[in-house]
């Protein structure tokens, strides 16, 4: 197995050479007149004070206390509601279950019976 050589430096030159001389071909859309004559002759903005731009950005935000008490009772009711789920899901695979058994134990027992009295018909 042959192992892969470094480039040369030579080589790797070149390249980045093409490539920069490749770019400096592009077309590059006009920037100059971008802006409308509306857009120059319009005012400046007016400038205003900080402090009430910052109240309104922090009054946005997230809290986390009341963020973590509606998540933990979001999890408490979904956590309480999959428990419901989950034992009535296996109340009802109990009752079947147990049902078959039943059935399945009269039948031993009829099948008992038989043997019973076929030996005693001998």
């Amino acid at each position: 197995m042959t192992q892969a050589r470094p480039p040369r430096p030579l080589s790797t030159i070149a390249l980045l050479l093409g490539v920069l001389l490749l770019a400096s071909c592009t077309q590059f859309p006009e920037l100059d007149r971008t802006i409308t004559p509306a857009l120059e002759a319009a005012p400046y903005p007016d400038l205003v004070p900080i402090d009430p731009l910052l109240a309104e950005a922090t009054a946005g935000r997230i809290d986390p206390v009341r963020t973590e008490a509606a998540l933990t009772g979001r999890a408490a009711n979904l956590e309480a509601r999959a428990a419901r789920v989950s034992r009535t899901s296996a109340q009802s695979a109990s009752a079947a279950r147990v049902a078959r058994l039943r059935a399945r134990a009269a039948e031993l027992r009829r099948a008992r019976q038989a043997a019973e009295d076929s030996e005693s018909a001998e």
